[in-house]
């Protein structure tokens, strides 16, 4: 094992060294990214009592939430794909009651038009020039929460939509990487 700290070939991850690969009604969401959090995991533990003693036992996983955060830019409009992202997975809006009996929201629906979330973690090669260092693919990925930002006079900034996404669990593939 090299010395991380005086090695000039180990190179940490960088929180700024990523890709987002992601489409939403065919409109490619990999450049408006602004930040996203990392899958993370928890393991439930059962306690097993025995006399005097405690012994625990690993239970279920369950996968947490991530938060991501895109800029609202004019095209494609964040807004617009994830109106029609709520549409295309059942919701109606109509006054028909007919028609908010016929369609509703479902796990297919909502994964469907979702689907192909993965989180590219970027790094450089000898020469500089950049490579996927490993990913992250979100299995039976949807979305549960969508915040429009706001609009304000007293700032300049791009306006940001964040999301929350849930998932049933992720895979990470490290990739193979030569100089």
């Amino acid at each position: 094992m090299s010395d991380f700290w005086t090695s000039n070939t180990m190179e940490p991850k960088r929180g700024f060294r990523f890709l987002i690969q992601w489409s939403i009604g065919g409109e490619n969401l990999q450049f408006v990214a602004k930040s996203v959090s990392r899958p993370s995991y928890t393991v439930s533990s059962n306690p097993h009592k025995f006399f005097n003693h405690t012994f625990h036992y690993p239970g279920r996983v369950e996968w947490g939430t991530i938060s991501m955060t895109l800029v609202d830019a004019l095209d494609p409009n964040g807004a617009a794909v994830f109106m029609n992202y709520l549409s295309d997975i059942g919701y109606n809006t109509t006054p028909d009651r007919q028609a908010m009996v016929d369609r509703t929201i479902t796990k297919a629906s909502a994964t469907a038009k979702s689907a192909g979330l993965t989180i590219r973690e970027m790094g450089s090669n000898d020469n500089g020039d950049a490579r996927e260092e490993g990913n992250w693919k979100l299995q039976n990925a949807f979305i549960t929460s969508v915040n429009f930002g706001e609009h304000n006079y007293d700032t300049e900034e791009m306006i940001d939509i964040q999301l929350e996404i849930q998932y049933d669990w992720a895979t990470y593939t490290k990739a193979n990487v030569v100089g």
